[in-house]
């Protein structure tokens, strides 16, 4: 992968095709993940000093002559240390290309278990002992065993994650949540299981799963690009058919939206930028939204809002208030 590929992607000008191929070669080797941290690192070293002073091409021109120079890693090393706290909070709320997807490619742990947790507004790729990978979005839990010695791989999910399982027809890989088991052999797919939200959704992308409601015996089994939401209140699984690409391009720093009610629109939203989101008009408890937001800042989500539903806004202490017009 070229620098120049890299930086485009750092810089938030990538294409969704290219930024695609840029979570692929990250995803594909550590010492990958090593050179893209380094140069993200640089890159925020490089414009920090005066980004409130400079648009996006005059520090752009600037990092790319610095990068012509050799690289004094370790003086990097302490400028990005001492500066990313200060600097993310900028970031999150000034740029468009705001990125705290790819945090870690393998979680280490000394235990016989492990334990993968992440935060507000970013994921982990963690890489299972038998190989499978999964992506774990914001605000989410992950715990698996540090080696698969029983008949069956098992994890349990607290949140949303997707999942790439390599096949093995003697141990079936099985994910639990807190009220339903998705049992695979080998497939791809997402699960969606956030304690906050009133449904739990499994979507499959390729191969096949079965969904178990817990403590009942008979699966749903589900086909590419199929949908099982299981509803905590009424205590049943219904199953739809949808564009599973959108339901997984949180992956690429996407949130999309199709019908979805307000209430849970604001969930996603609190996920991704921490932000607390209050529903002060009846009328909009009802409301079910549909658009999409492309690696947009907060303040850029909030006023495509405004002008896509009848929402306004105003933000005061860290809380989102949303009104009706």
């Amino acid at each position: 992968m070229q620098e120049k590929d890299l930086i485009k992607y750092i810089k938030g000008d990538a294409s969704p095709d290219e930024k695609k191929l840029v979570i692929e070669w990250i995803k594909k080797d550590s010492e990958h993940q090593k050179r893209f941290s380094l140069l993200k690192a640089e890159y925020i070293a490089s414009t920090l000093d005066s980004f409130s002073n400079m648009d996006v091409k005059t520090q752009y021109q600037r990092f790319a002559s610095k990068k012509s120079k050799k690289r004094k890693y370790y003086y990097t090393a302490a400028i990005a240390a001492s500066v990313v706290v200060p600097f993310m909070m900028w970031y999150m709320f000034t740029s468009s290309s705001y990125d705290n997807s790819i945090v870690d490619v393998t979680e280490i742990f000394d235990s016989s278990t492990k334990n993968v947790t992440t935060g507000h507004g970013g994921y982990k790729t963690v890489v299972l002992p038998d190989g499978s990978t999964i992506v774990l979005n914001a605000n989410s839990s992950l715990t698996y065993p540090n080696t698969f010695t029983d008949s069956v791989r098992k994890v349990t999910l607290i949140g949303e994650a997707f999942f790439d399982i390599k096949r093995d027809v003697t141990k079936p890989f099985i994910v639990t949540t807190d009220h339903i088991n998705i049992k695979v052999l080998g497939t791809s797919f997402n699960v969606k299981s956030y304690p906050k939200d009133e449904k739990i959704e499994t979507t499959l992308v390729t191969g096949k799963v079965e969904v178990f409601q817990q403590q009942k015996e008979k699966p749903i089994v589900l086909e590419p690009s199929q949908r099982a939401v299981f509803d905590k209140e009424k205590s049943n699984i219904k199953v739809d058919r949808v564009d599973s690409k959108s339901i997984v391009a949180w992956q690429e720093g996407k949130l999309i939206f199709d019908k979805t009610p307000l209430k849970q629109v604001v969930l996603d939203l609190n996920r991704k930028y921490n932000v607390e989101f209050v529903i002060k008009s009846d009328s909009l408890l009802q409301y079910k939204y549909t658009g999409e937001f492309d690696n947009l800042t907060l303040k850029e989500v909030l006023e495509l809002l405004k002008i896509s539903s009848p929402i306004n806004y105003k933000y005061v202490n860290n809380k989102v208030m949303l009104n009706s017009e």
